[in-house]
């Protein structure tokens, strides 16, 4: 059994993740435009919403930052991974979701390369006055206040090389960690890595998961690299819309999980994992689509990053909270806090637990502001925006909370369970016989204990205590 097969939902064991659409009512343009994709493709709701999700990201990412109520000032940008299976339409979304942030880049692309040709030339011209001076330096009959008037000629012709105009591209696909800083820093500081081929970018990008997480956070990164310069990555803004199927996901985890996690690289990100709508995909006539304000609303926002982006301009409009919003936010994050406790929902996954009020108030801020361009967030749009953040910290529990090596101890442990207590009226066993007795990769307290979690998370096993005994019972 692989984790994936562990781990994902197959019935009633957990509650459902799924948004209900209602929960989005705040939000009336990103609403209808996730209804319209689901309604034009029949794929998953949260797979869809996922999507759109991350094109917001991008859109608004440059042009926001978001005050939480106790002063904190950053970034709204997200690191979004939609895991779905081949078929579920992952590339028909993104064709749809994108389509008008591509068009409007091809667009701008044709002016940008113009722009480009003409630098060519012009560095073309000023390289061939360097060889000229260069090769006047050369004749040995020159006096030396002659050779020093070419030096003067040399250092004033260096000053006046052409400066490469940058370009404006914000999506990225199959790129190196080298390409995409170059091009963060030299072209557009503002960018998303977009693909529903996520092994791409798995076995590439994201093996700097540090460097990642700096760009998530706004801190700023200086990357030093011998073949491609060094860049100051300062006040850049870096969004991640990743869709990947279940097995690659897997190995990925199998390979790089831990560092992953530990990192605090998934802890930040939104996981999206929607029940397939394979089966149930039937066609019942035509179908209506608009995504007129949708679309409208992207070649806005867009028109707005074009003119800070020509202006090299890094302001930012600071989005905040009404006061019932804060008041809300701050009883979220106590909420959180105290889940984070020994005993507690949280106890676990700390650094994920950590993360997640900034995460609501991203989504909040950005899709505030999709919407209206407003600064202020009502209460209603973050009740919105946690919803969508918690089904996603659920999946991420599920999924973060416990290795592979836990999986396969627990289904060890099961095993001998069921193989021990084979009697309706025996379904107890003492802890201590587990460790004493038991399978011998589970004789360590440390080991015993996340096999045991991970069994009573999936609702196969309690934990009973009488005095200081400890003992599992299947349930």
């Amino acid at each position: 059994m692989g984790f994936f097969e562990g781990n994902r939902l197959d019935g009633n064991e957990f509650e459902d993740t799924s948004v209900d659409m209602e929960e989005i009512d705040s939000f009336p343009v990103f609403k209808s435009a996730v209804i319209s994709i689901v309604q034009q493709t029949l794929a998953p709701i949260d797979l869809v919403l996922s999507v759109v999700l991350s094109v917001v990201s991008l859109v608004c990412q440059y042009l926001i930052d978001v005050r939480r109520p106790w002063g904190s000032l950053g970034p709204v940008s997200l690191m979004i991974f939609s895991i779905a299976l081949s078929g579920e339409r992952k590339t028909a979304i993104e064709d749809i979701a994108v389509k008008a942030l591509r068009a409007f880049e091809k667009k701008r692309k044709l002016s940008d390369s113009q722009k480009i040709r003409e630098w060519s030339v012009l560095l073309e011209l000023w390289e061939r006055q360097k060889k000229k001076i260069q090769k006047k330096m050369l004749d040995e009959s020159l006096t030396l206040s002659s050779y020093k008037q070419l030096e003067s000629d040399l250092l004033v012709h260096a000053k006046s090389e052409p400066t490469r105009p940058p370009m404006f591209k914000m999506t990225h696909q199959d790129v190196t960690w080298a390409a995409l800083s170059k091009a963060l820093a030299q072209d557009c500081p503002s960018a998303a890595l977009f693909t529903s081929e996520g092994d791409i970018a798995l076995r590439g990008v994201f093996n700097q998961v540090g460097m990642m997480n700096a760009l998530w956070s706004g801190s700023g990164l200086e990357v030093g690299r011998a073949y491609s310069g060094d860049f100051s990555l300062t006040d850049v803004r870096f969004s991640i819309g990743i869709g990947v199927q279940p097995r690659v996901f897997e190995e990925y985890l199998e390979r790089k999980g831990e560092l992953g996690k530990a990192s605090g690289f998934f802890a930040r990100s939104l996981i999206f994992y929607p029940e397939s709508t394979q089966g149930t995909r039937f066609i019942e006539g035509k179908v209506q689509v608009d995504l007129s304000r949708y679309e409208k609303r992207i070649e806005e926002l867009l028109e707005e990053n074009v003119k800070k982006f020509d202006a090299r301009d890094a302001s930012k409009l600071v989005v905040g909270f009404s006061v019932e919003a804060s008041e809300e936010l701050i009883w979220i994050h106590n909420k959180i806090e105290k889940e984070m406790r020994v005993g507690g929902g949280y106890e676990r996954a700390r650094d994920h637990a950590s993360k997640l009020v900034e995460n609501i108030s991203r989504v909040a801020a950005l899709l505030h502001f999709f919407e209206s361009g407003g600064a202020e967030i009502s209460l209603s749009e973050l009740s919105s925006a946690e919803k969508i953040v918690m089904g996603c910290s659920v999946m991420y529990k599920r999924l973060f909370s416990f290795s592979p090596q836990v999986v396969t101890d627990a289904e060890a442990l099961i095993s001998w369970l069921q193989s021990r207590c084979d009697s309706p009226l025996f379904r107890r066993t003492k802890r201590n016989d587990v460790l004493q007795r038991g399978p011998a990769a589970l004789r360590r307290a440390t080991r015993l204990n996340r096999a045991v979690d991970y069994l009573v998370e999936k609702g196969l096993v309690k934990e009973v205590a009488y005095g200081r005994v400890a003992e599992i019972e299947l349930i």
